[in-house]
């Protein structure tokens, strides 16, 4: 069909050439407002879990503040318990203290040099050699008072020899966390 062809017919029918043009056009219209759509729903479920996430976030606030509020007050039980590797006399004076309390007698007790902690780190194991005798009871109330008590430590070595009159002989490689 050449082009003078196309001109007579457009003539010929012209209501059909304007319904087509308008058909093509509104197809396109329709495919461009369809796009949009589907952006503007896509918008709309991003907005929406958003919106869920902060509504989820804002109803937890009073179990977080909660949970906040109690791992602050363990660091700060950790904190306070910590030990100083230059305050000998405060550091042995801890082991007396259980001396009294579990009725064990302490035979020797002394605190060893630490080893350097690598980098910055804010804490440092400091140890100490245990040498205890008393009765089995009064040897472990002394464990279970080292283990409960306020003090973080790690028993490193321990043996048990027997003694004279039913005693025990306690000795201890331990580390208490503390500050460098």
């Amino acid at each position: 069909m050449t082009f003078a062809q196309f001109l007579t017919v457009l003539r010929r029918y012209p209501l059909v050439v304007i319904c087509s043009v308008v058909i093509v056009g509104l197809g396109i219209a329709s495919y461009y407002l369809w796009q949009q759509q589907q952006e503007l729903a896509s918008g709309h479920e991003s907005v929406r879990r958003n919106g869920e996430d902060v509504l989820l976030s804002l109803s937890s606030v009073p179990r977080v503040t909660s949970e906040l509020a109690s791992v602050k007050e363990a660091v700060d039980f950790i904190d306070a318990n910590l030990i100083r590797e230059g305050d000998l006399a405060e550091n042995l004076g801890y082991f007396y203290q259980l001396e009294t309390v579990s009725k064990i007698k302490l035979v020797q007790v002394s605190q060893l040099s630490s080893q350097p902690t690598g980098g910055d780190s804010p804490f440092i194991a400091i140890p100490f050699s245990v040498r205890a005798t008393g009765s089995y009871r009064q040897v472990m109330r002394f464990l279970r008072e080292l283990e409960t008590g306020p003090r973080l430590c790690r028993i490193n070595t321990y043996a048990f020899t027997g003694g004279e009159e039913d005693k025990i002989q306690l000795d201890l490689t331990l580390e208490m966390l503390g500050h460098p």
